[in-house]
C-alpha cells in the first residue's frame, strides 16, 4: 500500500498540475484578460465621464458668459432706446415750442396788421364823415359851429359804424 500511495500521490500531483495548466490556459487567462479589459473599460469610462464633466463645466461657464453678455447688451440696447426716445421727445418739444412761438408771432403780426387796417378804415370813415358834415354845412349854409348838424352827423356815423 505504501507504493500505491506514492504512485497515487504522484499521479494526483501530475493530474493537479495538468489540471492547473489546462485551467490556466482555458480559464485563468481569459478570465484575467476579461477582468483587465473590464478594468480598462471602467477606467476609460471614468476618464470619459470626467472629461465630459469638465466639458459640461466649460460649456456652463461659456453659456453663463454668453447670458451675461446678452444681459449687458440688452441693458445697453434699452439705454440707447431710452436715450433716443428722450432726445426725440426733447426735439419734438423744442419743435413744438418753436412752432408755438412762430404761431404767436404770426398772430401778433396779424393782429397788428388788423389794427393798422382798422385804423386806416376808421380814418377813411372819419374823413368821409368830415366831408359829409362839411358838405351839409355848406348846403345849408349854416355856420360851422351848429351843434345840431354835428350831432346828427355823429349819430349817423355811429349807426353806420355798428352795422
Amino acid at each position: 500500500m505504501g507504493f500505491f500511495n506514492i504512485w497515487t500521490f504522484i499521479f494526483t500531483i501530475i493530474n493537479i498540475l495538468v489540471l492547473y495548466y489546462i485551467l490556466k490556459r482555458l480559464l485563468f487567462k481569459p478570465v484575467t484578460q476579461f477582468l483587465e479589459d473590464r478594468e480598462n473599460k471602467i477606467k476609460s469610462s471614468l476618464e470619459e465621464a470626467e472629461r465630459e464633466k469638465q466639458e459640461a463645466y466649460n460649456l456652463k461657464a461659456k453659456y453663463e458668459e454668453i447670458l451675461q453678455n446678452a444681459d449687458n447688451e440688452k441693458k445697453a440696447i434699452i439705454e440707447r432706446a431710452q436715450k433716443f426716445a428722450e432726445e426725440r421727445a426733447n426735439k419734438i418739444i423744442d419743435d413744438a415750442n418753436k412752432e408755438a412761438k412762430a404761431i404767436i408771432e404770426r398772430a401778433k403780426e396779424e393782429a397788428s396788421l388788423e389794427k393798422i387796417k382798422a385804423m386806416h378804415d376808421l380814418r377813411e370813415e372819419l374823413s368821409q364823415l368830415v366831408i359829409d358834415a362839411a358838405s351839409r354845412v355848406l348846403e345849408k349854409k349854416l355856420p360851422i359851429n351848429d351843434e345840431d348838424i354835428i350831432e346828427e352827423v355823429i349819430e349817423e356815423a355811429g349807426a353806420s359804424w355798428h352795422k
